[in-house]
């Protein structure tokens, strides 16, 4: 009977941490599995490859910084750091036919700023965290150290 117990304890620990992390854990496969599909487009590599160097740089900063990281954490920034970039993709690119240019380029620089300030872990290494906004012609030009519920909240209200 103690056995079973132990067994039937060990079971469910097992399935709570298999659901943990889930969001994380998904969009970090997925895009894991663009990045390295012969099939993806290189527009969708690059975009695949931010998400993934995203989510890796955000675990990682917040394993060294945080008491605690819990699955929460990583799931919610994964949400949104999705739904910002789903949001981007879709301002910039789908509504472009009906948009200058120049209301083009405020509308990435406004996402841009979005990232910027909305800082996660405040970070000082800039060379990090700014890489893909430094080189000039990423497709996702945003900083790494992003709270992206936060830049996501911000794009939204200046979008209205």
């Amino acid at each position: 009977m103690k056995k079973a117990f132990i067994i039937a304890t060990l079971s469910l620990a097992c399935t709570t941490g298999a659901g943990a992390q889930e969001v994380y854990n998904m969009v970090l496969e997925n895009a894991t599995r663009m990045v390295n599909s012969p099939r993806t487009s290189f527009t969708q590599t690059r975009i695949a490859q931010f998400k993934r160097t995203t989510l890796l740089y955000l675990k990682s900063k917040a394993l060294e910084t945080m008491p605690t990281v819990t699955t929460s954490f990583l799931d919610t920034q994964a949400y949104w750091l999705s739904e910002f970039i789903t949001l981007f993709f879709d301002q910039i690119v789908k509504d472009s036919k009906n948009r200058s240019a120049d209301e083009r380029k405020a509308r990435i620089l406004m996402f841009m700023e979005a990232s910027l300030q909305n800082p996660l872990f405040h970070d000082e290494d800039e060379e990090t965290t700014l890489s893909y906004i430094k080189e000039g012609s990423e497709i996702t030009p945003f900083s790494l150290d992003t709270n992206w519920e936060l830049a996501y909240k911000y794009a939204k209200e200046h979008l209205k």
